[in-house]
């Protein structure tokens, strides 16, 4: 969906203005090791030399990965705290020495650009919530992440799982939020589809009728109408609207059903070696296609600066392409842009 060379070439022009962006990545509260997160650091810093790091979390592990990495511009904030996944946001207000309230912290007071954590997406919502702000009290803050498809394009989904539940307006908001962060971003006007049972304009809830008729009625959007999760992998829209209790079954389902795939495959060629060797090539661009995490992170959009969250069961290969999603959204004044495009509809 995005590329390194695409960011490299946009680079090029930014280093004559001397630009240096900070990022925080937070390298605790997740179902991996500290490692993971580091070595995704130092890979993308290989290639990107305009960028600095803070790593949050405990230094014993993290120094000994990155103190020979003479490329990588870095410090770290020691902690050994962490809010844990099953932690209620009660706890994780009272963890203020915890990586991820660390993390937030220094994006609120400007240490740095944006923030990347794995951590409890509840526990981070609240917290980026009360200390970041939102852009706009009349809006909900939504998960945005970006989903493979049989065409080359994919599409970008939201909400998959900050806020269950949303009124027709607040999910037109975050639609408006979303195909801001598309054209600024990706360069293209979005096919915008809402997700629902059935393509009907009489289907689903009340919220789907308020937020069907506002964009049907905002020329500003290229709406589709309702679309059912039966057609989303064959990509009949470039960005989908949900409300986050909807779009979080779905993501799971979709990440469940690709995984099984792999496993039939991987079984198929145990069974018949000789038919996995003729069609090697062609499994290897259905999983190259399909693997979400070269495309893993979502964009936390509705709040007053840049903030990204990964998988809680994240590796090195997802936060590297999450780092790579802020990189590319801090290079196109994300924030300024979305903020503005509020300013249209919302007064």
């Amino acid at each position: 969906m995005w590329s390194d060379q695409r960011i490299t070439k946009t680079i090029s022009i930014l280093h004559r203005c001397a630009i240096m962006f900070r990022i925080a990545v937070d390298c605790m509260g997740f179902e991996n090791s500290v490692s993971e997160a580091v070595k995704a650091v130092i890979k993308y810093a290989k290639k990107h030399k305009d960028l600095s790091f803070v790593l949050i979390g405990d230094e014993n592990q993290i120094r000994p990965l990155v103190e020979n990495k003479k490329y990588l511009n870095y410090r770290i904030v020691h902690t050994t705290n962490e809010i844990g996944m099953s932690d209620s946001v009660l706890t994780a207000y009272r963890k203020k020495d915890s990586s991820m309230y660390l993390t937030i912290e220094l994006l609120k007071n400007n240490e740095v650009d944006t923030i990347i954590s794995a951590g409890s997406s509840s526990a981070y919502v609240a917290l980026t919530y009360n200390l970041i702000g939102k852009i706009h009290h009349k809006i909900k803050v939504g998960f945005m992440s970006y989903v493979p498809t049989v065409t080359k394009r994919g599409f970008w989904f939201l909400d998959v799982g900050a806020n269950k539940e949303y009124l027709g307006e607040e999910l037109y908001y975050l639609g408006k939020m979303a195909n801001t962060f598309i054209t600024s971003v990706f360069n293209y006007q979005p096919r915008l589809g809402v997700l629902n049972i059935g393509a009907e304009k009489n289907k689903g809830f009340e919220y789907h009728q308020v937020v069907y008729n506002l964009l049907e009625n905002d020329k500003t959007v290229d709406f589709l109408g309702f679309i059912e999760p039966r057609g989303l992998i064959e990509g009949e829209c470039d960005l989908l609207v949900s409300d986050g209790y909807s779009g979080n079954l779905v993501l799971k389902s979709l990440e469940g059903a690709l995984k099984s795939v792999g496993k039939i495959l991987k079984k198929n060629y145990k069974i018949n070696p000789l038919g996995a060797l003729f069609s090697a090539n062609v499994i290897y661009q259905i999983t190259k296609t399909f693997d979400y995490k070269n495309n893993a992170g979502a964009v936390v959009l509705g709040l007053n600066k840049l903030v990204l969250k990964t998988h809680g069961s994240a590796d090195a290969k997802q936060f590297y392409s999450t780092i790579r999603l802020a990189h590319e959204s801090l290079l196109n004044n994300l924030i300024e842009k979305i903020t503005k495009e509020c300013s249209t509809f919302l007064n």
